[in-house]
């Protein structure tokens, strides 16, 4: 069972960004992902007699990231591209199907004096693919993860993923919204009550936020709601600052040409300031569920289970547990499992039967047991 199969890496062979590998790294040891560092070349080093020089220069330089990587035991492959940076960042992407692109902030694309933040702006733009940026000095292991939300499909998928990113780092999460107060306007034509007014929209924005949330499960996650106020931007930015968040989960537009060129300006604000590590999704989530495909073994079945269940995918493990009762419906760890995800998933019915189910089994085995002890005192007998 894969969850977060493939990892894109760009790297500069020689400015190894340590926060930006202990950060792959920690994704891979979770996940089981599989890394490719992907180092790309200009092409005029693609001449027959550059080539050779280059690809063994690099290659030495390789060897450090490599090193450091192979210490973990982490799965990971090199790749070497040549042409535009930018260019090969997406494609690669694409053409492996990664999961995740992951970059530092502080890795320039391309040679000019552009910002980073740009340059970012620019990847996030063109890619489908969710992007992390990895702020130097933020928690490697994210310990409070933030998700602003406003409602829209794009924080919605943004808060899917920070949920389940989470959940399996047992990370305390905060969803916040932004209400921006109307301010006053002086005009001789019309006569507001700004209090009156402010009032009645905080109350229809707290009730909108209150039904956002409620489409979404929190089980085994730590979370808090806040409603801010003031300039959305900015308060993100400060809120993030001030209570030493590792990384904020973001939403980005879709598909479209047109979609890509609007990021969204709160998004966009937030991603030049940079306060913490970001992750902006698009239109593909970060774990996508991949089933290895002819599993028979019970042990297996479970490791799958508890795997779903630990990232909020619920239904699936229930699948899997109940192709472990095809192989044995006496199995009790997936007896009893069934009744906990059943409880999480708010089916309480089934939940006891399950649990009634393995305290019957329970007690059929412990009667077994006995009778199988008093024959065994009557042999002695």
């Amino acid at each position: 069972m894969k969850l977060l199969e493939k990892i894109l890496v760009p790297v500069k062979v020689n400015q190894m960004a340590n926060d930006q590998l202990d950060t792959a790294i920690e994704l891979s040891k979770k996940f089981g992902s599989k890394l490719l560092l992907l180092h790309v070349l200009p092409s005029e080093a693609r001449t027959p007699k550059v080539k050779v020089l280059i690809e063994e220069y690099v290659e030495k330089d390789f060897e450090q990231i490599t090193s450091y990587v192979g210490k973990n035991n982490i799965t990971a492959e090199k790749i070497i591209a040549y042409g535009n940076m930018f260019e090969k960042i997406l494609s690669t992407a694409e053409e492996e199907d990664v999961n995740l692109i992951l970059i530092p902030n502080d890795f320039q694309l391309t040679d000019n004096n552009q910002s980073v933040d740009y340059l970012v702006e620019k990847l996030i733009r063109k890619s489908e693919k969710p992007v992390w940026v990895v702020k130097e000095q933020s928690g490697i292991v994210p310990a409070k993860v933030m998700c602003p939300i406003d409602y829209s499909d794009a924080s919605r998928r943004a808060l899917t993923n920070a949920i389940k990113i989470a959940r399996i780092f047992k990370a305390k999460l905060y969803l916040t919204n932004v209400f921006e107060p109307l301010e006053e306007v002086y005009s001789m034509r019309y006569k507001v009550d700004y209090d009156e007014e402010n009032t009645a929209l905080e109350k229809e924005n707290r009730d909108n936020f209150n039904a956002f949330i409620n489409n979404f499960s929190f089980v085994d996650v730590d979370y808090e709601q806040l409603i801010l106020h003031g300039k959305p931007h900015k308060k993100i930015i400060d809120f993030a600052i001030d209570n030493n968040i590792d990384v904020i989960f973001i939403g980005a537009t879709g598909k479209t040409f047109f979609q890509r060129l609007l990021l969204g300006s709160v998004t966009e604000l937030v991603i030049r300031d940079l306060p913490c590590s970001v992750v902006i999704t698009k239109s593909e989530n970060i774990l996508n569920l991949k089933m290895e495909k002819d599993i028979s073994d019970i042990e297996r079945l479970m490791a799958n289970a508890k795997k779903l269940e630990e990232t909020g995918f619920y239904n699936d493990s229930i699948q899997q547990l109940n192709l472990c009762l095809k192989i044995n419906d006496l199995h009790l760890p997936a007896i009893y499992a069934l009744a906990r995800v059943y409880d999480k998933i708010g089916n309480t019915d089934l939940a006891n039967d399950y649990e009634q189910k393995g305290e019957e089994i329970l007690k059929r085995l412990w009667d077994k047991k006995i009778e199988l002890e008093i024959r065994k005192t009557k042999d002695y007998e």
